[in-house]
């Protein structure tokens, strides 16, 4: 029994210290790492114990045997400290190791173990090393002293001190290591553990200890927590930083990014529920890669009522006691409904786009009932035009699952008279109303129940309807969202409207612009070519007549050049009216024509004129404005009744507009008369040639000036005889200046 028991505890002495030195050599290799080099060190110490125990069990000779058992002596004497140094590292408060300290703490056992050593020298012996015989085996053992005592209580002292600095460590709030803390607590216990019970109850032999093959399963343990866990990736975490009752999912990801722990709201990412030991892409593809801090991740989470599921995301990095970052804390935040918001704000922007580029109220109406069938998840969506006709709402565009519901079929319309049901009262009130379920659904003579449904009026256009059968009724954002819908809508409704009388207005004035262009070439051609025939007659008559009688074919002869002129000009007010403003407007030197016009006027009648024109004034009109201003002055002139009229011409720059002033020293004109002088209806006799100051207002207007009567006095009748009720007229041309108007062509 003694020779297997031997057998038994040098395997196993052997075999622990074959294992401490391979974890010494794992932590060798990974001595960059914090606590790699701490428990390197006691690893390659608690080998070396091990192996001179098996030297001492093994030696060929009684002196072999006592010098490997005062070496493995020695070498145990360094585990107590190097347990402690490794307890401290662990903790995270390697500053207590100052270098005062460590020589305190390590004198005592060093020295202990170096008089013991050099015995044979000095011949002091602390604990005699003898042979003894028991159990049938043969080994030195150190005898029991009062410094070996002293020993054996410092030793234990360290260790226990390395102990009590875990269990702190352990119960710390902070520690997210709690399980490989209490693992290496546990471990820890099998080498002290045994020793005391071996010391207490006896063992195989009193030289031989059971420390050094206990120590081999503290080894495993050790390395497992450290090279497994602390050096690879964050150690479970522990559930006060799980928010184990957040509604939130909370996942914790080691280096590798694979789930390490997650709460109970994390199993809803996924189909299983269980997200331990998974990569981080089991969440959703390219997860880990996403997991930047504030970013955002859309997910198709099984456990949450809606296809698709988004949620922000917070990233706290996890740091060991070291103040290595080991690992991230993930909190997916649900921002579903924030999301679905935008994003129905977002595509309602794309569908705005839509609805500027329709161009008939069927396009409109099936953008909004498509836009609220597919992004505002209204499955019951209509839209219901005013018709005017029949006085009566009239279905536009109605989604397939509403049509159903209502038994009606897909080209069929649904129409519903005046006061029927709420949809009448939403559009005669032109207020919102909300329906969440509680009684039958009705549009006009349809019903059906079960459903929640927004009427969102659409000014005089009609209603839009939206509705579903699922959720529990409205927010106050579903309200706003469907009065956006409802206010773009209308609104792409009024442009269409417009735009449909607008073009009606625009084929109007083509056909009057072709009208106007056909008696134009009747005018100038027919009109033209009978005025050259009689032109011609008449001069053939005029050499064969009297005097008398050649002097009347003199004034046909006039009359049919002034009509032809007519003619030309009637031509060219033509060609301004229909003209559009950018080939109707040209540049115009005022300054020329006023002068130009003042010099005709003076060789013309006999009248004094006075003329203060400014120089460079260019301005928006084209060749009329000569006609425009000899009228204003040609009507100065022939309803004048003095015995030489007299005319003055002035000119005052105002910004970006400058005003013509002719004023006269006739009889004026009424109130009534300012008014009415401008208007179609006066009689064209009374200006010359049919050209009146209808003409000059129509012109004005097309070059977007105006002309008025100004109030006060015009000039004073010469030689200083005034009639009291004469004031005399000026009249005033608004021009507005072409300096700023490139795009006016320069007339000639």
């Amino acid at each position: 029994m003694a020779g297997e028991a031997l057998v038994s505890v040098v395997a196993a002495t052997a075999v622990g210290g074959v294992v401490e030195l391979a974890l010494a050599a794992v932590a060798y290799r990974n001595r960059e790492r914090p606590g790699a080099r701490a428990f390197g060190w006691l690893s390659l110490a608690a080998g070396g114990w091990a192996l001179l125990q098996v030297a001492v069990l093994l030696a060929p000779s009684a002196e072999i045997a006592r010098g490997a058992h005062l070496l493995a002596g020695a070498v145990a004497s360094q585990i107590p400290m190097l347990w402690l140094v490794f307890a401290v590292v662990y903790a995270g408060h390697r500053e207590w190791l100052t270098p005062g300290r460590l020589v305190a703490l390590w004198t005592p056992l060093t020295a202990y173990s170096l008089v013991r050593l050099t015995a044979p020298v000095h011949g002091v012996a602390l604990a005699p090393v003898r042979i003894v015989t028991e159990n049938g085996v043969t080994a030195p053992a150190s005898a029991e002293s009062l410094p070996f005592a002293a020993y054996s209580l410092v030793a234990y002292a360290l260790v226990l001190a390395g102990y009590l600095l875990l269990v702190a460590f352990l119960l710390d709030s902070r520690n997210v290591y709690r399980a490989e803390t209490g693992a290496l607590v546990l471990g820890g216990l099998f080498p002290t553990a045994g020793t005391v019970v071996v010391s207490v109850a006896g063992g195989v032999h009193p030289g031989i200890s059971v420390g050094p093959a206990m120590f081999a399963v503290h080894g495993v343990v050790a390395g497992l927590v450290l090279f497994r866990y602390d050096f690879q990736g964050v150690a479970p975490v522990a559930t006060d930083l799980l928010a184990e009752e957040l509604e939130d999912p909370v996942v914790i990801l080691g280096d590798d990014d694979v789930v390490i722990d997650h709460n109970p709201a994390a199993e809803r990412l996924v189909d299983d529920g269980d997200l331990s030991g998974r990569h981080a892409d089991a969440v959703a593809d390219g997860f880990a890669e996403r997991l930047a801090d504030g970013a955002q991740v859309t997910v198709d989470a099984p456990g949450y009522d809606r296809e698709m599921s988004s949620f922000s995301i917070g990233v706290t990095t996890v740091e060991d006691q070291y103040g290595v970052a080991k690992g991230r804390l993930v909190h997916l935040r649900d921002v579903s409904d924030q999301q679905r918001r935008l994003d129905q704000l977002t595509a309602m922007q794309a569908a705005t786009q839509r609805f500027i580029g329709a161009r008939t109220a069927a396009e409109v109406a099936d953008i909004a009932v498509r836009f609220a069938s597919d992004v505002h998840d209204q499955p019951y969506a209509a839209l219901f035009r005013y018709d005017e006709a029949t006085d009566a709402l009239v279905s536009e565009a109605v989604t397939d699952r509403l049509a159903a519901e209502l038994r009606v079929g897909p080209d069929e319309s649904i129409r519903v008279p005046r006061e029927s049901g709420p949809l009448w009262t939403t559009f005669e009130d032109g207020e919102l109303a909300a329906f969440e379920g509680e009684r039958d659904l009705v549009i006009g003579p349809y019903a059906f129940g079960s459903a929640s449904a927004l009427f969102l009026p659409l000014g005089d256009h009609g209603v839009l309807v939206i509705g579903t059968d699922e959720g529990e009724g409205y927010t106050e954002t579903d309200e706003q969202l469907g009065g956006i819908l409802a206010r773009t809508t209308e609104t792409a409704l009024t442009r269409i409207e417009y735009e449909e009388e607008l073009r009606a207005s625009r084929i109007a004035v083509e056909r009057r612009n072709k009208q106007i262009e056909f008696f134009n070439g009747v005018l100038r051609h027919n009109i033209r070519n009978a005025m050259l025939v009689i032109d011609g007659h008449a001069q053939h008559l005029q050499t064969r007549v009297g005097d008398g009688d050649a002097e009347k074919l003199g004034t046909i002869r006039t009359w049919c050049s002034d009509l032809t002129d007519m003619t030309e000009k009637i031509r060219a007010v033509n060609d301004t009216v229909t003209a559009s403003e950018d080939k109707r407007l040209e540049r115009v030197d005022l300054s020329t024509v006023l002068r130009e016009e003042v010099d005709a006027l003076s060789g013309r009648y006999d009248v004094a004129v006075e003329s203060d024109v400014a120089d460079g004034l260019t301005v928006a009109a084209n060749d009329l404005v000569a006609d425009v201003v000899e009228g204003v002055l040609s009507n100065a002139v022939e309803h004048n009744d003095s015995s030489r009229p007299r005319v003055r011409v002035t000119t005052e720059p105002m910004g970006e507009w400058v005003q013509v002033r002719i004023a006269d020293d006739g009889p004026g004109l009424s109130e009534e008369m300012q008014t009415q002088v401008f208007q179609r209806e006066m009689a064209t006799s009374q200006t010359a040639h049919g050209f009146g100051l209808y003409f000059v207002s129509v012109m004005m207007d097309l070059y977007n000036g105006n002309v008025w009567f100004e109030d006060g006095e015009g000039l004073r009748p010469a030689g200083g005889e005034v009639d009291r009720e004469s004031r005399g007229t000026v009249v005033v041309l608004e021009f507005q200046l072409a300096e700023e108007s490139p795009e006016l062509s320069a007339g000639e």
